[in-house]
């Protein structure tokens, strides 16, 4: 193979790794609007409190479509390290999960007179053992977007001789960069660590929004709006890491001219 087929292939190479990146990014930003758009134009539909709630609309195999096409990518994405595979792999397993474990449907409780045709009076045991399964799988899956989002933080290999708490402050993306780490353009490890942090607060945001009274969870969808803010803040990250937006932080800094090519990811390149 000639010098040129090879450094041919290694571009395209490239392009799939950020071509990859940014599909996972669209689906993850999008999935939350598309849903609440969607079934807004199907008249008299219910708003479900949660993205989860969607399976029992009409918007259904958009909301599976996605899942499992996003966990696919997630599974298929090839990390820097054993810990960045195992994380994506969770990622991946547990959102393909959450599409075919659906959450418990509503319930009806008649307070009102009126039950809504989507809910049911009570619910039985294995749509309680299965939505049971579907909230472990949920939070495992956000739990592991957050992680991803903050190691692509890290920059360049754990330095063997760090204690176990600082390698783990800097397998999570806030360590100093190592030697021989190659420069990112300005704000972007923060960015990482902002969306990371987003998605774990979101989280636990979501957890303790089940404390709050029925009458303040009753006016807003409290679960729904924390869970799309983690999804859309792990979306950021890949559409950065995508580099989506490297150009135009190319035209904007000054001094500096735009690439002509996207930089080589870390995988094919031995840095981040």
């Amino acid at each position: 193979m000639s010098v040129g087929e090879r450094s041919r292939d290694r571009n395209e190479l490239i392009v799939s790794y950020l071509l990859l990146r940014r599909i996972v990014g669209w689906i993850a930003t999008l999935l939350p609007i598309v849903l609440l758009v969607g079934n807004g134009l199907f008249p008299g539909a219910p708003r479900p409190d949660s993205i989860s709630g969607y399976y029992y609309t009409d918007m259904r195999n958009v909301f599976v479509g996605a899942l499992c096409a996003l966990g696919v990518f997630l599974v298929a994405y090839r990390g820097y390290d054993v810990a960045d595979d195992v994380i994506t792999d969770v990622a991946g397993l547990a959102t393909i999960g959450v599409a075919f474990c659906p959450t418990k449907p509503a319930v009806c409780t008649g307070g009102t007179g009126v039950c809504p045709a989507s809910s049911i009076a009570r619910l039985s045991t294995s749509q309680e053992v299965v939505g049971d399964i579907h909230l472990l799988l949920a939070a495992s899956a956000l739990i592991a977007l957050g992680l991803m989002a903050l190691r692509f933080a890290k920059r360049g290999d754990t330095p063997p001789d760090l204690g176990l708490i600082d390698r783990l402050r800097y397998g999570l993306g806030f360590g100093a960069p190592a030697e021989g780490w190659q420069r990112r353009y300005a704000g972007e490890t923060g960015i990482y660590r902002v969306s990371g942090l987003t998605v774990l607060g979101c989280v636990a945001a979501a957890a303790l929004s089940n404390l709050l009274p029925a009458s303040v969870k009753a006016h807003w969808p409290w679960l729904f709006i924390f869970e799309s803010g983690a999804i859309f803040a792990f979306g950021v990250s890949w559409f950065v890491k995508g580099r989506a937006i490297q150009a135009i932080w190319d035209r904007v800094r000054p001094g500096r001219q735009a690439r002509t090519s996207a930089p080589a990811p870390r995988e094919l390149q031995g840095q981040r």
